[in-house]
């Protein structure tokens, strides 16, 4: 419904998916927060528990270790399930993607719809050919982005948290390497707002 009215407004395809980018952007800025804030809550209790738990590792084996960390855990309020409160961000965009992967993948008005540099946004890019082979290159600036997003968001994060957001990076690169160009235009411009979003919380 909101992309109808959005192209009724700007009686373009690129435009509006644009818009629903920055529409979608706009609503769960608050269910962001909520997650931010749950994020940042799990790290400072893991970054205070880390040198106890190393020293616990280093010395105990086992069921004794088991036991000592379990000890721990429950003397400060803690549970190892509470490190997907890291993952919340992610879990938030889930429903988004697929629900932009079944609209845009298969709207008929996008073939032979061409948009700025985009020459078919019903169609993987093809916008450079090496050897008879077209590569997309939008999905590869998808990628280039949601990881500069992640560097910066992630700065002074333990490394689990680096690895899993580069590895989530690159998992949508294969999703989305031979999937429509409006499909991947839209989850491009949610990385550039994303990287908005990283750049605003680090300077907050």
């Amino acid at each position: 419904v909101c992309f109808v009215l959005f192209y009724k407004i700007f009686h373009n395809l690129g435009f509006s998916i644009a818009a629903i980018s920055v529409f979608v952007t706009i609503v769960t800025l608050p269910l962001y927060h909520v997650a931010e804030q749950l994020q940042k809550r799990e790290r400072d209790q893991r970054l205070k528990l880390q040198p106890q738990i190393d020293r616990i590792k280093s010395t105990f084996k086992g069921d004794e270790q088991y036991m000592m960390l379990s000890t721990l855990y429950r003397q400060n309020g803690y549970h190892p399930l509470y490190a997907l409160r890291s993952s919340v961000g992610l879990f938030i965009q889930v429903p988004f993607f697929i629900a932009a992967y079944h609209f845009l993948s298969h709207l008929p008005q996008f073939q032979g719809s061409r948009f700025l540099f985009i020459p078919d946004l019903g169609k993987p890019d093809g916008l450079l050919t090496i050897g008879g082979v077209a590569i997309n290159v939008l999905p590869i600036v998808m990628t280039l982005v949601n990881i500069l997003a992640s560097i910066v968001y992630t700065k002074g994060f333990p490394t689990r948290d680096k690895v899993q957001l580069y590895g989530i990076a690159g998992l949508f690169l294969v999703l989305l390497y031979q999937s429509p160009s409006a499909l991947v235009l839209y989850w491009t411009l949610n990385n550039v707002f994303s990287l908005v979003k990283a750049l605003f919380y680090k300077l907050k």
